[in-house]
C-alpha cells in the first residue's frame, strides 16, 4: 500500500515534458535580449516602470532560455486576461517534474491573482502566498541581500490580445542580488582575481598588447600543481576579462566586484590576431567557462552572433565564434588541476598562440537572410560542419589541445 501511495504521488507531480522547442532564431535572441534589457532598466530606475511583452517575445525568449538550459522547458500563453506559463524540468534518470503558473489580472488593475500547479496538483492562491513567502526568505538568506516580495515588486498586471503588461518596482542592486543566487560552493575567488587584475594592470599599462601577453602576466609566479594551480588559473580567467572587457566582469567571481578598486583605468588596449573585438570575445568566453558551465558560454556566443546578423548588427561572424570557442577551451582547461598546472607552465615559458591565423579566413558579416540561406539554423548539419572546422583549427594549437 505504501508503495502504491508513493507511486501515485510521484505520478501526480511528474508527467510528459513539454515538446522540445525549436532552436532559437535571430529574432528570438533579439526578443530575449530586449526583455532582459527592459528588466535591467526597471532595476536601475528610481520609480516603478512598465514592461510590455508580446506572446511572440515571450515564446522567443523561452526558446533561447531552454536552448541554454536543456533540462528546462517553458511554454508561455496569453489568453482570457491572463498569462499562463507551463514548465518542465528534467530530473536525474530522465523523469520530468512538471508544473505551471497562472497570472490573472484583477478588476482594479493591481496585484494579479496568482495560482500554480505541480504536476496534476493545483496550488491555489491561499496556499501559494505562504510558499512564495518562504521562497522569498530563502532567496534573501542565500544572496545576503533584501529582495522585494512579489506584492512589492508587481504593482499592476494586465493581459490580452497576445500581450502582457506589468508595472514593476525593483530596487537598485536587484540584478546583482539575483546573480548571487547561483551555486557558490565552487566559486572563483574574487579577491584573488582582483589582486591579479591590479598587478597585471600596473605591469602592462601603457603598452601595446597582444592577448597572450596579458595571460602571461597573469600567470607569472602561478602555482604549477593541484588545486592551488586551479584556483589561480580560474581567477586569472576572470582577471583577464576585467582587463580587456571591463571590471564588471568581476561579477563572475565570488565578491569580485565588491573587492574591486576603481583607482585604475578600467581596461587595457589589447588585441588578438590584430583585432580588439576578438580579444573581448576570447576573454569573456574564457571567464564564463571557468566560472560556470561551458555550455552556457557556447550558447551565449551563438546567441550573440545570431543577434548581430539582424539589421543594424555587424553580421554573423564565424571569426568571432572561433575566438569564443578558443576562449572556452582555455577556460575549461583552467578548471582542471592538471591542465591548470600545464597552463601555468606554458604561459611561464612564453606567449603561446591563442587563435590560429586560419580562423581569420572564416566567414563573417552575414545577414540573417544570408545565414539562413546557407545554414538554415544552428541545428543544421551544415552549421555543425562549420563549427567542426573551427575546432579542427583550434586543435593545431598546443595550448588549446584537450
Amino acid at each position: 500500500m505504501l508503495a502504491l501511495i508513493l507511486f501515485a504521488g510521484a505520478a501526480a507531480l511528474t508527467g510528459e515534458p513539454i515538446v522540445a522547442p525549436d532552436v532559437p532564431s535571430a529574432s528570438d535572441v533579439r526578443a530575449a535580449r530586449n526583455l532582459a534589457v527592459a528588466l535591467a532598466e526597471v532595476a536601475a530606475a528610481e520609480e516603478p516602470a512598465p514592461v510590455t511583452a508580446s506572446i511572440a517575445d515571450m515564446e522567443g525568449a523561452a526558446r533561447v532560455l531552454t536552448n541554454g538550459v536543456p533540462r528546462l522547458r517553458l511554454s508561455p500563453r496569453v489568453a482570457d486576461d491572463a498569462l499562463a506559463v507551463k514548465a518542465a524540468f528534467r530530473l536525474s534518470g530522465g523523469t520530468w517534474l512538471t508544473g505551471g503558473v497562472h497570472i490573472a489580472e484583477v478588476e482594479d488593475y493591481g496585484y494579479p491573482q496568482i495560482s500554480a500547479n505541480i504536476g496534476a496538483l493545483p496550488i491555489p492562491t491561499l496556499l501559494l502566498e505562504p510558499f512564495l513567502g518562504l521562497a522569498h526568505k530563502a532567496a534573501e538568506m542565500r544572496a545576503g541581500t533584501r529582495f522585494p516580495t512579489t506584492r512589492e515588486a508587481i504593482l499592476a498586471f494586465e493581459a490580452g490580445k497576445g500581450t502582457a503588461n506589468v508595472i514593476l518596482d525593483l530596487p537598485r542592486g536587484f540584478m546583482k542580488g539575483v546573480s548571487k543566487l547561483a551555486p557558490s560552493d565552487d566559486a572563483i575567488d574574487g579577491r584573488l582575481a582582483n589582486r591579479l587584475y591590479v598587478a597585471a594592470h600596473q605591469r602592462l599599462d601603457g603598452q601595446s598588447l597582444d592577448l597572450p601577453q596579458v595571460y602571461a602576466a597573469l600567470f607569472m609566479g602561478a602555482p604549477r600543481d593541484g588545486n592551488a594551480a586551479r584556483a589561480h588559473a580560474r581567477a586569472a580567467m576572470v582577471a583577464a576579462a576585467m582587463l580587456v572587457v571591463g571590471p564588471r566582469t568581476g561579477r563572475l567571481a565570488r565578491d569580485g566586484e565588491d573587492s574591486f578598486s576603481p583607482r585604475l583605468p578600467a581596461t587595457l588596449s589589447v588585441t588578438l590576431a590584430g583585432r580588439e573585438d576578438l580579444a573581448k570575445h576570447f576573454t569573456l568566453s574564457a571567464a564564463l567557462a571557468a566560472a560556470a558551465d561551458p555550455a552556457i558560454g557556447r550558447a551565449l556566443g551563438t546567441w550573440k552572433e545570431l543577434d548581430d546578423s539582424l539589421a543594424g548588427g555587424s553580421g554573423f561572424s564565424f571569426v568571432d565564434l572561433a575566438a569564443d570557442r578558443a576562449g572556452l577551451r582555455l577556460g575549461e582547461a583552467a578548471t582542471s588541476p592538471v591542465r591548470a598546472g600545464t597552463l601555468s607552465s606554458r604561459f611561464a615559458a612564453g606567449v603561446p598562440e591563442l587563435l590560429p591565423l586560419a580562423a581569420l579566413g572564416f566567414g563573417e558579416g552575414m545577414s540573417t537572410r544570408a545565414f539562413e540561406h546557407r545554414y538554415r539554423d544552428v541545428s543544421s548539419t551544415e552549421y555543425a560542419e562549420a563549427v567542426a572546422r573551427i575546432d579542427r583549427a583550434l586543435d593545431t594549437l598546443p595550448v588549446m589541445q584537450r
